[in-house]
């Protein structure tokens, strides 16, 4: 019920739930096996680098247009569904790439494509859950099983076939994908649904320090996590940690996310998102400065298991502080606001990351940990600002 039918008899809860796990899976494809086919292309390590970055460059342009396009059209959706049509249309032209260029150009436009309407799913989602009553830290749930069943699934196929099957495998979830939007429902109730709110239905009244303050501190969180998936398998490694062990380290954290998501709303029920923001920064500084000195194994698993604590709490709580004071007027386009500060966080710190692993090896998880302290700051200084 949850996977292929997406007919109106389902409630509008089932058929988010639908899209949020199809989406998933393109993405576990290319976090897990995208790098090994840029390699089999003849793509170096630095231009995959390069790959990599540019597509969280040219959000940083173009997210809160997308936001604002969704904010006016009469309902979320219609944005939503044309992203999906789009994003899954485009990576067909990766059966025809040839050299780095013409991989840079087609690889950048499937990936923004994509993530572009990423923050106006999450904005539309929670605003539909609040009013109907269903939890949307669930839909994250689904989607990291979604990822994780891809990853397991897919590392089969690829290890009997090869990697050449990672575009087949890759454009077949991301149509698929699209095909799933055309199942979610509409999110407003009406095309008044939002007037008459007291929040603040500008997103420059909104964009005030008290409020940019966690959002900033917790996206500096954030990039940590884009430099634990690019390079603490490989730390690892050269500590000579097998291969199996690590992606048992890797699980750890996935089941982690999932178990945070699945009780998140229980979990804070009591407590403010700035609070639980707060909570995430400090435990981040923990983690990454126990990562620093090379702990055991059976540490390394405890460790993992903070994952649900410095992203997944840390995210649910960015999304339903943003949630909480800016109107549904703007809602898209504050989350995507949200989406680039941590995209263009995290670009820095993929950069100045590799420098500090080449050089320090994993002390560089100290600079991590600082991130985290200093997000932990921001928060403190935004409950002054404003209780």
């Amino acid at each position: 019920m949850f996977l292929f039918n997406l007919s109106q008899r389902f409630t509008p809860a089932i058929r988010v739930t639908n899209y949020y796990f199809f989406q998933a899976m393109s993405v576990g494809m290319v976090n897990a096996f995208a790098g090994i086919w840029f390699a089999h292309k003849g793509i170096t390590p630095e231009q995959i680098g390069f790959i990599t970055a540019a597509p969280l460059i040219l959000l940083l342009l173009i997210g809160v247009a997308v936001g604002r396009a969704a904010d006016h059209a009469p309902d979320w959706r219609q944005v939503i569904v044309v992203g999906a049509v789009i994003s899954g249309v485009l990576p067909l032209g990766l059966f025809f790439v040839e050299g780095f260029a013409s991989l840079l150009f087609v690889w950048t436009v499937c990936v923004v494509s994509q993530m572009a309407i990423l923050p106006v799913v999450d904005a539309a989602s929670i605003r539909l859950g609040r009013r109907t009553g269903f939890d949307f830290s669930l839909l994250y749930a689904w989607k990291t099983i979604g990822y994780m069943l891809t990853i397991f699934v897919a590392g089969f196929v690829i290890a009997e076939i090869g990697i050449t099957a990672f575009v087949p495998i890759f454009v077949g979830l991301s149509l698929l994908r699209a095909a799933t939007a055309f199942g979610l429902p509409r999110f407003r109730e009406t095309s008044k649904s939002f007037k008459g709110s007291t929040r603040a239905d500008s997103l420059g009244h909104v964009l005030r320090p008290w409020f940019l303050f966690p959002l900033l501190g917790w996206a500096l969180v954030h990039s940590t996590h884009f430099v634990l998936n690019g390079f603490l398998g490989l730390l690892w490694h050269d500590q000579g940690i097998a291969e199996s062990t690590i992606g048992l380290l890797i699980v750890a954290g996935s089941v982690a996310e999932l178990a945070m998501f699945v009780g998140f709303k229980r979990f804070a029920v009591h407590v403010t998102p700035r609070t639980l923001i707060l909570l995430s920064c400090l435990v981040a500084v923990v983690r990454w400065t126990a990562f620093a000195f090379s702990p055991s194994v059976p540490i390394l698993f405890g460790l993992q298991l903070l994952q649900a604590l410095t992203y997944a709490l840390g995210f649910l709580a960015c999304t339903n502080f943003i949630a909480d004071f800016a109107d549904d007027a703007i809602a898209a386009q504050a989350q995507s606001f949200f989406g680039i500060v941590q995209s263009g966080v995290a670009i820095l710190a993929l950069v100045s990351f590799g420098w500090l692993a080449a050089a320090f090896g994993p002390y560089a998880f100290l600079a991590s940990a600082s991130l985290a302290a200093l997000g932990a700051l921001l928060v403190l200084i935004s409950m002054i600002l404003k209780r």
